[in-house]
């Protein structure tokens, strides 16, 4: 048995799997989150109470100016009707009806600018709710497609657990202890292949001894400075 080339066999193993364990949590992370959504919900829901105040407003304006047009009916019965001949009182009724005439224009004008401003805020809450409806419909395409991909790397896992199962089978039980012993501590690294002389994972150069060393099938060669176990194709 050639103990290095299995123990890198088992290292590229663990590789592919750590990536997918990776990609996997970023798929739940995206799953799991609706920020975008629930910006335009909120989005949404701010431009549903503006709408709601400025109708308010227009609605109020619009009593107010009904309440004044019926005041200046009265206002008009009561000085046009023949009853009251006090020159006094008339000039009374005369001064009021101006005044109001002159507030049911101010009101009127009051009425068509809130109008406008409620012809806005409806703008803005219809482009919202599409804001949100288009959002709702990214996020459900999105969820689609990474649902997909799960299921692709969760078979390709299974695939990779079970090569890995059958390849420590054929490993001693204290040689796996080290290699895992040493995936722990040094970064999911435990293997490291040699490349130009030298460690690919710290770049120290080997001596022509240890290079001899590495060649041998049963020798596992440890770096002597990041204490991988050293791998020569």
């Amino acid at each position: 048995m050639n103990l290095p080339f299995s123990l890198f066999r088992l290292q590229t193993l663990d590789t592919q799997r750590q990536k997918i364990t990776k990609r996997l949590a970023q798929i739940e992370a995206i799953l799991n989150a609706d920020e975008l959504v629930k910006a335009k919900l909120h989005e949404k829901k701010l431009a549903e109470e503006d709408l709601a105040v400025k109708q308010s407003q227009t609605n109020k304006i619009a009593s107010e100016t009904s309440e004044k047009r019926l005041k200046l009916e009265l206002n008009q019965v009561q000085l046009f009707g023949g009853k009251i001949r006090n020159p006094k009182e008339l000039q009374d009724l005369q001064a009021e009806s101006e005044a109001l005439k002159r507030t049911i224009q101010k009101l009127e004008d009051a009425h068509f600018q809130a109008l406008m401003e409620q012809e806005e805020a409806q703008k803005t809450l219809t482009e919202s709710e599409q804001a949100y409806q288009s959002a709702v419909n990214q996020k459900a395409t999105e969820n689609s497609m990474l649902a997909g991909e799960r299921g692709n790397l969760t078979a390709e896992m299974d695939n990779l657990n079970a090569q890995r199962a059958a390849l420590t089978q054929t490993l001693p039980a204290e040689i796996v202890s080290q290699y895992e012993s040493l995936l722990r501590t040094k970064g999911g690294k435990a293997v490291a292949a040699i490349v130009d002389d030298g460690c690919e994972a710290c770049g120290v150069e080997l001596s022509p001894r240890d290079m001899q060393a590495v060649r041998s099938a049963n020798t596992l060669l440890r770096c002597k400075t990041c204490g991988r176990i050293l791998y020569k194709a």
